[in-house]
């Protein structure tokens, strides 16, 4: 029995690795609230314009432990952009969604926001160690002036024996650590007063 204990080692990893993360990687969107938040007829209104993305290759969004590439079908621009509206949408304000500065202009918001995606990235670095981040660079401005200008970003990792979807929930949890400072940080600019 001792003799076939490294065959049965062996398999075990083999179906653990199976069961770990695919290279294709699926963009969650943030999860929706648990009540629902009806914006006041007075709130604000906000436009988040979709981000633009600076990254090299938009389809690729970090490397396995094998040297291969995590990539996704989804667009990290419209991840990111419509998981900060959800976000804002959430604290009262009224939020609408535009894919460009133009579209966004003609419907007259109080607000505008729009930004660049300078990071996203999932680094597998073992079977066992995972992790993601995120950095963008956006600007908030009135009908008059530009009001706020910031780079921030996000970073999260994970140890463990990972399932099929750990990939994409550990990018999910870094999206809303990247938009939910953000989210704070543009209440209280366009809401005086307000506090989250």
């Amino acid at each position: 029995m001792k003799h076939l204990l490294p065959f049965f080692t062996c398999v075990l990893l083999l179906l653990l690795s199976a069961c770990g993360p695919s290279n294709n990687v699926t963009l969650l969107p943030p999860p929706p609230p648990d009540t629902a938040v009806i914006p006041t007829p007075n709130a604000p209104r906000v436009t988040v314009v979709t981000f633009e993305d600076n990254r090299q290759d938009q389809s690729v969004i970090g490397v396995r432990r094998d040297r291969s590439a995590f990539v996704t079908s989804d667009n990290v621009s419209q991840w990111i952009s419509k998981g900060l509206a959800d976000e804002l949408s959430r604290q009262g304000l009224q939020i609408s969604y535009a894919l460009g500065v133009d579209e966004a202009r003609k419907g007259n918001p109080d607000f505008l926001i729009t930004g660049k995606i300078e990071e996203a990235t999932l680094t597998e670095t073992s079977a066992t160690e995972m992790s993601a981040s995120l950095r963008v660079s956006y600007a908030l401005a009135n009908r008059q002036k530009r009001l706020l200008r910031e780079s921030p970003s996000a970073a999260q990792s994970r140890t463990g024996l990972f399932s099929s979807s750990a990939a994409d929930n550990l990018m999910q949890e870094t999206l809303l650590g990247l938009v939910k400072p953000m989210t704070q940080k543009i209440v209280q600019t366009v809401v005086p007063g307000k506090r989250n």
